[in-house]
């Protein structure tokens, strides 16, 4: 069901329907998409900022552009920033050494998580069997 919201981008209200903002706000970020798309065209390897710095283009619409997945299909490459420590990458949310870090970390917790093995002869039933 619809909802009534307030537009991310302009504050106003919108009936809802999927797409997050207002009609209007809506087509200008689609324009904004088409401005993004022909100056990646012409340099295709560039940084985010070299984009929002050439386009004009708010830096979210870009970041959301890349998350969507919008560049993959066209084989261009952009950095952007690692969500972990900032180093520029061209794919995933994470750089190399930050996912190796997390992986070391998952490994560390299993291994402190591991459950000794219990000498269970020496229970409560066994004992009685030694007398």
């Amino acid at each position: 069901m619809n909802k009534l919201k307030n537009c991310s981008g302009c504050g106003r209200l919108y009936m809802e329907i999927g797409q997050g903002m207002c009609q209007d706000c809506y087509r200008k970020e689609q324009d904004d998409e088409q401005v993004v798309y022909s100056y990646v065209r012409d340099h295709d390897k560039c940084s985010v900022q070299e984009i929002v710095d050439g386009t004009g283009v708010k830096e979210r619409v870009v970041l959301r552009m890349l998350k969507a997945g919008r560049f993959i299909a066209s084989g261009l490459e952009i950095n952007y920033p690692c969500q972990g420590c900032g180093t520029p990458i061209t794919t995933g949310k994470l750089c190399s050494k930050c996912s190796s870090d997390i992986i070391n970390q998952a490994d560390r917790l299993k291994a402190a998580r591991k459950v000794q093995k219990v000498d269970r002869s020496r229970t409560m039933y066994n004992s009685y069997r030694d007398k």
